[in-house]
C-alpha cells in the first residue's frame, strides 16, 4: 500500500535533492531560532545548557547541508549579489510556471 501512495505522490510532485536540501536548511534555521529563544529565556542553568546543546546540534546539521549545497552548486554564496538575485528570480519563475 505504501508504494501506491509513494508512486501517486511522485507522479504529482517534482522533488529533487536540491529541494530537499533547501527545505532542510529552512527547517534548521527555524529550529535554531526556537532553540536560541528558549535558551535565552531558560529559567535554570540546566535548561539553558540543554537548549544550547540542541542549538549546537542544529547548527552542525545546517552547516553540513549548506556545505553540500555549495559543493553541488545549488547555492553560490560567493557570486556577486546581482547574480544571486538574478538566480533567485529565475528559480522563482521556474517554480511558479
Amino acid at each position: 500500500m505504501t508504494s501506491f501512495f509513494a508512486n501517486r505522490v511522485k507522479d504529482n510532485i517534482d522533488i529533487n535533492d536540491e529541494v530537499i536540501a533547501n527545505s532542510m536548511m529552512a527547517s534548521a534555521a527555524t529550529s535554531a531560532q526556537a532553540y536560541l529563544n528558549a535558551s535565552m529565556a531558560a529559567p535554570t542553568p540546566e535548561l539553558k545548557a540543554m537548549y544550547s546543546s540542541s542549538l549546537n546540534q542544529v547548527l552542525v546539521g545546517h552547516t553540513s547541508v549548506s556545505e553540500l549545497a555549495i559543493k553541488k552548486g545549488w547555492e553560490k554564496p560567493y557570486d556577486a549579489p546581482s547574480e544571486q538575485l538574478s538566480d533567485a528570480y529565475n528559480k522563482s519563475k521556474n517554480t511558479l510556471s
